[in-house]
């Protein structure tokens, strides 16, 4: 069977379109060689660390040093983390290229809206939020997994905060509550208690690894301290993919364990859980969500893309924060025409389908595709924990962008990007 899969005419087109049988070095571009002059030794991981603690700690650095300038200091730790990065180190599959060509879509799209009388400043900070994902990853090509375990230990304090405020019963805003709710949702140093438990979820399939890797014990606390950390946000976005990447991690190492997967259930014997989960399959939650929730997000997002079709109405115009602060007239093109019940799209990718089109949105699914095909590939050949761990981690901030724009937050890109770009510069060195 395997043989006649491996000659079928759909596993020809699946491995034209998204399996890296030709891989591209940087350090043989005309360009690769130009700026491999800039590499300095171990200045890239220093950047990276430096972003990462901007992003995780903002909400903390802000409360002494209001005018901290973060989404700033941290692209441009980004950009320069980049710049000084090991080119020779770096390898381009087909994920790459996907989304190389997301980002020309990203510039396109742009152009096209300034024309139409788009506020220029909105949309190339709206590029400039997209983006950050990119260069992360594609600096993540030439680093290590050690830095990653640094990034493990900067995340404890963030979990151990979010103990903390559970057990002193912080007071929780109503708007992270549904009518009639009474939760106490843990959220750190975060603006949310969903980038918290996505968060958490991410560096518990990270400490995992390690723990799995060489039986390091030292991380199993780490693990255990990350999990009980997604619980108390009480996040059902970070709940689903949880508990969904941690299905396809058994899958993939082997099916029969899939049964394991049950033991999620314990976790409805907690009413809190149990009620939260139940509370969105209830009437009055669908039906509130249809008049000005994510549901009402969904029929609005869609009909706003179809009058942006192809190429979308520019990064930063729909669904998100920055859109809010610049007034889009993207909103004005609504079902109501211009009244807004919910001006965030809870959805990644409804979000991507308005601001890029069709293009946009299927060269990053493209991306996406690769990226899972050469994890998959890799560990198939290596049998590597950590590639496993990385898929899970990927996969859970995947399945969490159909609930929150996650791209936006630089708190879960950023580490999330690092993370597949590591696993993918293994899979393409190899």
């Amino acid at each position: 069977m395997k043989n006649n899969f491996y000659d079928s005419f759909f596993y020809r087109v699946w491995s034209f379109l998204f399996i890296a049988n030709k891989k591209w070095e940087i350090s043989k571009t005309r360009v690769g060689k130009i700026f491999q002059k800039a590499y300095i030794p171990h200045l890239t991981e220093v950047l990276t660390i430096i972003a990462v603690s901007i992003y995780w700690y903002e909400g903390l650095i802000i409360k002494y040093w209001a005018g901290f300038p973060s989404d700033w200091l941290a692209l441009l730790c980004v950009l320069l983390a980049l710049f000084f990065a090991d080119k020779e180190k770096m390898v381009f599959g087909k994920a790459q290229l996907y989304l190389l060509f997301f980002y020309l879509v990203l510039v396109v799209s742009g152009l096209v809206a300034i024309s139409q009388g788009a506020s220029p400043a909105m949309i190339f900070k709206g590029l400039l939020l997209f983006l950050q994902f990119g260069l992360i990853l594609f600096t993540g090509l030439s680093l290590s997994r050690n830095i990653t375990k640094i990034v493990i230990w900067l995340s404890l304090p963030l979990g151990l905060i979010g103990i903390y405020q559970y057990l002193v019963k912080i007071p929780t805003s109503s708007l992270w509550l549904s009518p009639g709710e009474k939760l106490t949702r843990v959220f750190a140093f975060f603006g949310s208690p969903n980038v918290f438990g996505i968060l958490m979820a991410v560096i518990f399939f990270l400490s995992l690894g390690f723990f799995l890797k060489g039986r390091k014990y030292v991380y199993l606390p780490l693990s255990f301290v990350s999990l009980f950390a997604v619980g108390l946000s009480y996040s059902r976005s970070a709940w689903l993919g949880l508990a969904i990447s941690l299905g396809l991690c058994l899958l993939i190492y082997n099916y029969k364990y899939l049964i394991y997967l049950s033991l999620l259930l314990l976790a409805l014997v907690l009413p809190q859980i149990r009620n939260r989960l139940l509370l969105a399959t209830s009437a009055s939650y669908l039906f509130d969500s249809t008049l000005d929730g994510r549901l009402w997000a969904i029929n609005n997002g869609l009909y706003v893309f179809k009058q942006y079709f192809l190429i979308g109405s520019g990064p930063g115009s729909y669904g998100g924060k920055i859109a809010l602060n610049y007034a889009s007239p993207t909103y004005l093109d609504g079902l109501q025409r211009g009244y807004t019940a919910l001006y965030f799209t809870d959805n990644q990718y409804l979000q991507l389908l308005v601001q890029f089109g069709i293009l946009g949105i299927l060269s990053f699914m493209g991306f996406l595709v690769a990226s899972f095909s050469s994890l998959i590939r890799q560990y198939g050949v290596k049998k590597d924990i950590m590639t496993l761990t990385a898929i899970g981690a990927f996969s859970c901030f995947v399945v969490s962008g159909l609930f929150a724009n996650v791209l936006e937050f630089g708190a879960i890109a950023i580490p999330v990007g690092l993370i597949l770009g590591i696993e993918l510069g293994e899979t393409n060195l190899n």
